[in-house]
């Protein structure tokens, strides 16, 4: 296994062995040392229903754990009152107990905040690796670095200011991103178009690095089979699916509609389906909605016809599928499938798709174009095989695990080597005499401020929720 030379906390809302984009976490911390990192997250996160990944082996800290009290009052709570009257209890708590505002960017970020800066202390962090999401993690890992001086980067799956984010969370990415991206020690993205994007807006010599999605292409080295479509014909996709990709997926299923002279089905293995995307199934005989564990997704990948990998066209945040190429990618590279992308021109998706010639991009919203892509997957066995063979060069050229976890903690061992040795607030230790500047007790002040806001008003709904429960448990049941 590979050391990382650094103790590293990584701080994420989501985590294995959740799936999506913490699969791509597992696929390159599984190879590091346990005892070179360990991961600040939420509880929930092996808790979700949907969880079908591998947990890591490095430590787990949960910033949302219930106390000891806490459990054994909602343990006897459960016991006394059951479930139905604890969901009927959750209505009742007031607005501010599950105000977006309060549970998801104020009291996550209070609560990783305050953990996080124990464990640091405690447990001889070295360095902070904040993992992208709507703003919790990457802000906290900001506030811990800046209370304990610990030098941090950030991994960007997404862009974060320009995001399809709730209110709150817009305004936060707007108040701090140019702040975490300029403190941090590099920032981590997953693809050229994002680097690009981030220098343009931040300037060029923004410190950046690029490591793709990244898998095991051991993991499909010996289920690939030879490319021979037999009927019937299957179009595939994996996975979450979310705002981005919606529009898109609905445009293939109209274009299935029309192209039923060809035994073709649509098979969906989305975990996380909307209400609208199981009402626009009903009734479709030639789309099946299912579900698999992540270990059975290379086999179903590599019996498919065609893999399909969407963006959409008119969403609420442009910028996302201008520099977005979706963790279920590098997937369809290893699969000896044909990919069919349908993305806009403009995303990064299909630039990539085009600058490597490993799938057929439709960039049209256009029934007619599909069609004829579907048609040219299946019947033209020279031109898919190619593009096959490409996207297996792509995969072993950037998006192997193997080679992208070396990459990673070389980057964080060059980083955290290079990165000035700083206390608390911005003093520098080599030049402990000097009054900070300027800007450094600005910049420290904003840090302690907001941090200490969001920790008041996160305490604030912590014991207003457990008030609640408490009151509830001690009334009598009702009729």
């Amino acid at each position: 296994m590979l050391a990382l030379g650094k103790k590293v906390m990584v701080v994420s809302s989501w985590a294995p062995p959740m799936v999506g984009g913490p699969q791509n976490l597992y696929n390159l911390f599984s190879q590091f040392t346990p005892d070179s990192y360990c991961i600040l997250t939420r509880h929930e996160t092996v808790l979700q229903r949907e969880v079908t990944g591998s947990k890591l082996s490095g430590k787990y800290f949960f910033c949302d754990a219930p106390s000891e009290n806490q459990r054994s009052l909602i343990m006897s709570f459960h016991v006394q009152k059951g479930t139905a009257e604890i969901d009927r209890m959750r209505r009742r708590v007031p607005a501010i107990a599950d105000n977006p505002f309060i549970k998801n960017s104020v009291t996550a970020t209070a609560k990783m905040v305050r953990m996080g800066v124990r464990i640091v202390r405690e447990k001889g962090i070295e360095f902070i690796l904040g993992i992208s999401d709507e703003g919790p993690a990457l802000i906290s890992s900001y506030l811990i670095s800046r209370i304990t001086g610990v030098p941090y980067a950030l991994w960007l799956f997404d862009i974060y200011r320009g995001n399809n984010l709730t209110p709150v969370s817009k305004l936060l990415a707007m108040i701090f991103e140019r702040r975490l991206v300029e403190n941090a020690s590099v920032v981590i993205v997953t693809n050229e178009c994002t680097r690009n994007f981030y220098r343009n807006r931040y300037g060029s010599d923004l410190r950046c690095a690029v490591v793709h999605n990244s898998i095991f292409p051991s993991d499909y080295e010996a289920t690939r089979t030879p490319y021979a479509p037999r009927e019937p014909y299957t179009v595939v996709f994996t996975g979450n699916l979310f705002w981005p990709q919606e529009r898109s997926l609905f445009n293939l299923i109209n274009a299935l509609d029309r192209l039923r002279d060809l035994p073709i089905r649509l098979d969906l293995y989305i975990p996380n389906a909307s209400a609208s995307l199981r009402k626009r199934l009903s009734a479709r005989s030639n789309i099946r909605l299912m579900a698999a564990p992540q270990s059975e997704m290379p086999g179903i990948q590599c019996k498919s016809t065609i893999l399909f990998i969407p963006l959409s066209w008119h969403t609420r945040a442009p910028e996302v599928i201008a520099t977005a190429t979706p963790g279920k990618l590098a997937d369809y590279l290893a699969s000896g499938r044909p990919i069919l992308v349908h993305a806009p021109p403009y995303a990064c998706l299909s630039k990539y798709a085009r600058e490597n010639a490993f799938a057929l991009v439709v960039d049209e919203e256009n029934s007619e174009k599909l069609q004829e892509g579907i048609r040219r997957l299946v019947f033209d066995l020279k031109y898919s095989c190619q593009l096959i063979e490409n996207a297996k060069r792509t995969l072993y050229a950037k998006h192997d695990a193997y080679f992208n976890a070396k990459k990673l903690a070389g980057i964080i061992g060059s980083v955290s080597r290079s990165a000035s040795k700083t206390t608390a607030c911005g003093h520098d230790e080599d030049s402990a005499t000097s009054p900070p500047g300027l800007k450094q007790r600005i910049d420290c002040l904003v840090a302690l401020a907001v941090g200490y806001s969001l920790s008041s008003v996160g305490e604030l709904a912590k014991k207003t929720s457990h008030r609640m429960l408490a009151q509830s448990n001690t009334s009598p049941r009702e009729p």
